[in-house]
């Protein structure tokens, strides 16, 4: 019955509609030591209404907050002004002010005097842009920032994209001009894998079906992480880096010409790449299907087709590996003659 009638003098006294006796009660409630061990029954449950019902108020709020705590110290403190300034009270009045602090803050979160905020938190929704399998595709963010698709790639962008942070996620392949903006970092992530940058022009594969991961710098200094292997690389202009998601094998090599992004104009560059890979890529690029029977097909491509048809492309994969080749239905069979 105690507690209640506590309860109903708190909610009073944050109110501001207690009477002096009902404010010398509640002080004197604070002040005897018989408090301490029936502050956690009357506490406990407020605390699971907060835990159950409680959505994080604003900054505004917050600091409002603030101020209602301060004004009741201060009230506690000008009510005790005549008391015994000895250690043994002083201690026991900081004791004071932490509870009445908690106090204040659980009975006007459970009671709605901190009003329960039930507007929803901003939600963060997705804008996506896809290219098809066949086509490539540009697109322009909002900060200024370019980038080009390669084929069967999508990009989600946040609808809180360059308001406090740059942050886009993708799968598949896209050459980056990023808009400078210090202030601001440019990330990128896929996967595991992520790309930080403050204003410069790469190119970036990271196909969730592909055993590579690949970053080619133009311009400007690029940062790349890679979680589930605790990697971290930084990649300079004319640098080429292969991150092997299987084994975990890294390579970096120095470029005279990015031949990585001939694929923009229509291109097809391959540099001792597993046929496999090669077979994935060509897929993509011409929407066909192109399937691998043999049995070590531990073949390399290296070579550049410019603009050639899949045929062509085929008939030169056939020439290197001694593969052979052959249609069945819309789809092109790769063999080998044993």
């Amino acid at each position: 019955m105690r507690d209640t009638i506590i309860i109903s003098l708190l909610q009073k006294y944050i109110k501001d509609q207690c009477s002096e006796q009902e404010l010398r009660t509640l002080l004197q409630w604070l002040k005897s030591p018989d408090s301490h061990a029936g502050l956690d029954s009357v506490i406990q449950p407020l605390w699971d209404a907060i835990d159950r019902d409680m959505v994080q108020p604003t900054s505004e709020r917050e600091t409002e907050l603030r101020k209602e705590v301060s004004s009741l110290l201060s009230k506690i403190e000008h009510k005790n002004k005549s008391a015994n300034t000895s250690v043994r009270n002083k201690n026991r009045l900081n004791g004071f002010y932490r509870i009445a602090a908690i106090l204040i803050l659980a009975f006007s979160v459970t009671f709605g005097l901190l009003k329960i905020y039930d507007r929803p938190q901003q939600m963060i929704t997705y804008t996506e842009k896809i290219s098809a399998k066949g086509e490539k595709k540009s697109i322009r963010l909002a900060d200024g920032t370019k980038i080009i698709l390669n084929s069967d790639t999508k990009v989600r962008i946040p609808n809180n994209f360059n308001k406090e942070e740059r942050t886009i996620e993708i799968e598949g392949e896209g050459f980056f001009d990023v808009t400078p903006d210090p202030d601001k970092p440019f990330v990128i992530k896929s996967g595991e894998a992520q790309v930080k940058v403050l204003g410069t022009s790469f190119d970036f594969k990271s196909y969730k079906e592909d055993e590579f991961i690949k970053l080619t710098v133009s311009t400007g200094k690029v940062r790349v992480n890679v979680a589930d292997q605790d990697l971290q690389l930084a990649v300079s202009p004319n640098e080429h880096l292969s991150i092997n998601k299987i084994d975990g094998n890294v390579r970096k090599e120095t470029i005279e010409e990015n031949n990585y992004i001939k694929w923009i104009h229509g291109s097809l560059y391959f540099n001792k790449e597993p046929i496999r890979e090669v077979i994935k890529t060509i897929n993509r690029t011409y929407n066909r299907k192109v399937i691998l029977q043999c049995k070590d097909c531990d073949y390399r491509i290296t070579g550049t087709h410019d603009n050639k048809s899949i045929e062509a492309v085929i008939e030169a994969i056939c020439f290197t590996t001694g593969l052979r080749s052959r249609l069945e239905g819309d789809n092109i069979i790769l063999y080998d003659k044993h």
